[in-house]
């Protein structure tokens, strides 16, 4: 049978921090900057003061971290991003409060750094896919996106944000002529039909989507700016609600011969062996309240199987929240088919 569970990709020790040398150039640029932008100097030309701090507090840091880590192969290109959204987010609080239009003008220069990463994201996971075939091991999208970025220098979760929104994107726009994610040697069991899961998300979108047009052409009369602000945060809405229900389909829950390989679209992943489980109920189970501790509620709906493990296991989350469940809780679309496979595992 062929492996497919994942497993936590080796650490580079030289990935795993920061030169010093980078983390000392940052942190002068930043005193420098900040102590001429709050001096008396600042208000003989504070445009152009402003205008060159912003630079050298965004640009310039993501520079220097290309050629102190990036350059020295202590770090992929793709980190660049991330290091030059949070000197973003720093420039603006060294930045006077009535001085930070430059900041806000290069926000956007982070758009073509996005559309690099995600297809090196792309070009990444399938490169990823074809070493997995050949390796007999088979992931699904958001775990091979997750194995792309695991060997960067970026923190875990960040790598988990990343890949949580990647593979929504990837859902919402480039997954409506695949099939479900099954591999070789397990079955599938969907958990979307019998909550209408799917029906409740498709409306929530259809819905999302026509209140988004209707608030835009409603605020664009009185306030074209939080107009436009309105669109992006409701489109992005919508886009994440199509994501997650396309999600929902492609990924089932899996029982292979020895692991219970429990997957919630992208909200939850567990991967249970079979020896880690203590009894599983069927039908109409007594579950704990959602909420208790240590209960997890992966599906949405009123539980048909309660899963009780013999000791607690982390559950992975999105955007990279974890929990420690001891106890699961999973609406089961063809019950029967779903306790014979479980039954079969056993034996």
């Amino acid at each position: 049978m062929t492996a497919f569970v994942a497993q936590p990709s080796p650490r580079n020790p030289r990935l795993a921090r920061v030169p010093l040398a980078f983390i000392v150039v940052a942190m002068l640029m930043y005193a420098i900057d900040g102590a001429i932008v709050h001096s008396a100097r600042f208000n003989e030309r504070p445009e152009l003061l402003s205008e060159a701090a912003s630079i050298d507090l965004t640009l310039g840091v993501a520079l220097a971290y290309y050629l102190l880590v990036v350059r020295r192969g202590l770090a992929a290109m793709r980190t660049v991003l991330p290091v030059f959204l949070v000197s973003m987010v720093a420039a603006r609080y060294t930045l006077p409060a009535d001085h930070r239009g430059a900041v806000a003008y290069l926000r956007y220069l982070a758009v073509p750094f996005e559309v690099a990463v995600l297809a090196l994201i792309v070009v990444g996971v399938r490169g990823t896919r074809r070493r997995l075939a050949a390796a007999g091991l088979e992931l699904d999208v958001p775990e091979r996106i997750r194995a792309v970025l695991g060997g960067s220098a970026m923190q875990s979760r960040v790598v988990e944000v990343v890949a949580t929104e990647a593979s929504l994107f990837y859902y919402a726009f480039a997954a409506w002529w695949r099939r479900p994610f099954v591999p070789s040697g397990a079955r599938a069991f969907s958990y979307h039909k019998r909550n209408s899961l799917i029906a409740i998300l498709y409306t929530l979108c259809m819905a999302s989507a026509v209140e988004t047009a209707a608030v835009h052409f409603l605020l664009r009369a009185v306030a074209p700016r939080v107009a436009l602000a309105a669109l992006a945060v409701s489109a992005f809405g919508t886009v994440w609600i199509l994501g997650f229900a396309r999600a929902v389909q492609l990924r089932p829950i899996l029982v292979s011969a020895d692991t219970l390989h429990v997957r919630s679209g992208v909200q939850w992943a567990l991967d249970v062996p079979r020896a880690a489980i203590e009894h599983i109920e069927f039908g109409r189970v007594r579950a704990p309240t959602k909420g208790t501790p240590g209960y997890l509620r992966a599906t949405l709906g009123q539980p048909n199987v309660l899963v009780t493990l013999r000791e607690p296991t982390r559950a992975n989350g999105p955007y990279g929240i974890t929990r420690q469940v001891q106890q699961l809780g999973l609406v089961i679309d063809d019950l029967a088919a779903f306790r014979a496979a479980m039954d079969e595992a056993t034996t």
